[in-house]
């Protein structure tokens, strides 16, 4: 196919979505019919059989053919069209094909936090961009945390005034109410709903600094409802139709009373209220936003409140590999699909601690692959809970695995295929298992029958997947093993890690000393002789036995090498045959984390890559 003619009866956003896209991929595009051009087909029509946000797709010798209800629909067809396209030598190729597609729920959403790092509205238009390739339909805008108010404030001003903000947190920038028409502007024409989010009365360090006094104190309350009306004048309901007003993780002495009062001043603006859950006691008919990772398992459908899941872990939380399984595996809100209490999921991103280089992260979270299986799994829901998946990777051979690992191989073609130029921390999982070759209670070695004899995966959470048993807790050290085959005597690369800290803290042991893999004592063993860790840039660096917040060292940058995934491979030498690894694993001094990476990996493109031509078994064959 190199040259189209488009008729359609959709508006300027789906039309202009569709042309960019052919373009893009060096289609020309006609206004002529002839034998030579391929005729693409858009319209709204009726069709009974579909749903809110669905669309039909059919690509035949005939041409090319979306139909939908609504113009959301149509988008999602041409995100669909476009992750079909193959360019080849002869031009764009399509494969035939008859869809018929719809949302399993209506929420799918987004967040990141900017109270706490600043981003560009250009830097937010590109994230937006490529989640919309992905259905999602509704960016969670946190707008105000500890650092600053970030919206631009005409009644009051001195909330943008630098000497209030946290230093070294971007004090000198806010977004103008010109920056936010525009991103909402833009995000519309993506089919993004954008819900903006002051938080009160928690996360306002800010506040106190600015006005010398609390948010929920009665002269708080009144700059609150001055601030909401501000806000809301500004920004009509028909652009931003939900505010959240956040009301985690503080306590207060009048929680119903200050939640109330700010739910009636936010709906008397037209608007409907959002709530973190838990949080103070929701009004009724605000929507809760789960995010504890119990929250969902214990909801009750009361038919007082709708919810929105966020439980199934923070982007900044776990490591970039095992938080794709958990993505992969779970059931938004406990249920196949949603209805008008269950709306749907928002994935979240908190990078708590000081960024100095915003691109960094994306490379030290998983955004980008974490956000396409997230959009796997609430766009097309999932048939039922199952919660070990989460954290236990099932066994080769198993249907679970088989799932997984097709699902590995597509998310390698996207890797590829749409995100060549930005960070992509992802690897490979599926197809590696370690035997549990020797544990340690109290630090004495003990056989016991209580813990799995094989587990799967590159990483493994010791804590998550083996240790759910509060009896076996007092266990010191596991040591797992493994096998490899090679053909002939060879040099491998691998990623190699143990502790991974959590991007909302710097708790954690730290940089490891030169020569070692970790500073908790771990070791790594190839044919029994021990694979020496590196030369760091920072040995030692960074070590914080306690959480950090509101310290100094959370101002500190994460650096790359703080990651098993965004530092350099080691190099292991193979013989010829079978070779064994073994990974020691002591506990954590810090209590987080208790966990080991191996992955083996090649270069290509000048990134590194899964490299599936080297295998991890756990019992010779």
């Amino acid at each position: 196919m190199n040259e189209i003619v488009i008729k359609s009866n959709s508006n300027a956003t789906v039309l202009s979505a569709l042309k960019r896209l052919f373009i893009a991929n060096g289609v020309k595009l006609s206004n002529r019919i002839s034998k030579n051009k391929v005729q693409v087909h858009v319209e709204i029509v009726k069709i009974p059989a579909l749903k809110k946000e669905g669309y039909q797709l059919v690509v035949s010798k005939k041409g090319i053919n979306i139909k939908a209800l609504d113009s959301s629909g149509l988008y999602y067809g041409v995100q669909t069209l476009r992750q079909l396209m193959q360019n080849t030598s002869a031009g764009v190729a399509i494969p035939f094909c008859e869809i018929s597609d719809w949302p399993a729920f209506a929420v799918r959403g987004f967040m990141h936090d900017n109270g706490r790092n600043f981003q560009s509205i250009t830097l937010l238009k590109e994230q937006l961009e490529l989640l919309s390739h992905y259905k999602y339909n509704t960016f969670q805008w946190h707008l105000t945390d500890n650092p600053a108010w970030r919206i631009e404030s005409k009644i009051f001003p001195q909330l943008n005034e630098a000497r209030f903000r946290q230093a070294n947190r971007d004090p000198d920038s806010s977004y103008s109410f010109a920056d936010i028409k525009e991103l909402i502007r833009f995000a519309k024409e993506k089919h993004i709903t954008i819900i903006p989010e002051l938080d009160m009365p928690g996360h306002s360090a800010y506040f106190k600094r600015v006005f010398g006094f609390k948010m929920e104190s009665e002269q708080g309350m009144h700059v609150l409802e001055k601030l909401i009306d501000e806000f809301c004048k500004e920004i009509p309901a028909s652009d931003c139709p939900v505010l959240h007003i956040g009301s985690d993780e503080v306590h207060i002495p009048n929680p119903a009373a200050f939640i109330e009062r700010m739910s009636n001043r936010v709906m008397a603006n037209g608007r409907k209220v959002m709530v973190w859950n838990p949080g103070l006691p929701p009004v009724k008919g605000s929507i809760r936003q789960l995010w504890r990772e119990e929250a969902t398992g214990q909801v009750a459908n009361t038919k007082r409140n709708p919810f929105i899941d966020s439980y199934g872990g923070y982007l900044n939380l776990f490591d970039a590999v095992t938080l794709i399984q958990r993505y992969f595996f779970q059931q938004v809100c406990n249920q196949a699909r949603g209805d008008q209490y269950a709306l749907g999921g928002i994935l979240c991103c908190w990078p708590d601690t000081r960024v100095a280089d915003k691109e960094k992260i994306f490379l030290h979270n998983p955004v980008w692959p974490g956000a396409l299986a997230y959009s796997e799994a609430v766009w097309c829901g999932r048939p039922e809970a199952n919660p070990d998946l989460l954290n236990v990777l099932p066994l080769k051979n198993t249907t679970a695995n088989q799932y997984f690992a097709e699902f590995e191989k597509r998310l390698t073609v996207h890797q590829a295929r749409f995100f060549e130029k930005l960070p992509f921390p992802y690897f490979n999982a599926s197809q590696t298992e370690w035997q549990v070759s020797k544990i340690y209670w109290k630090g004495k070695p003990v056989t016991t029958d209580r813990l799995p004899q094989k587990i799967a995966g590159s990483v493994i959470r010791i804590n998550q997947s083996l240790l759910a048993d509060q009896a076996i807790d007092s266990l010191t050290q596991v040591d797992f093993s493994s096998n490899i085959f090679s053909e002939h005597d060879q040099n491998i690369q691998a990623l190699i890690g143990f502790e991974t800290p959590a991007r909302s803290n710097r708790q954690s042991a730290g940089v490891p000393p030169n020569g070692k893999w970790d500073a908790n004592g771990g070791e790594i063993f190839i044919n029994n002789t021990e694979l020496k860790g590196p030369v760091w840039e920072n040995p030692g660096a960074n070590q914080n036995l306690k959480p950090t917040w509101f310290t100094q060292a959370n101002e500190i940058p994460y650096t790359d090498e703080e990651f098993f995934w965004s530092r350099k491979p080691a190099t292991i030498q193979l013989k010829k045959g079978w070779n064994t690894v073994l990974i020691k694993v002591p506990k954590p001094i810090t209590g987080q984390n208790w966990m080991f990476a191996f992955i083996p990996v090649k270069q290509k493109g000048g990134r590194w890559i899964s490299d599936p031509t080297v295998v991890l078994q756990a019992e010779e064959k």
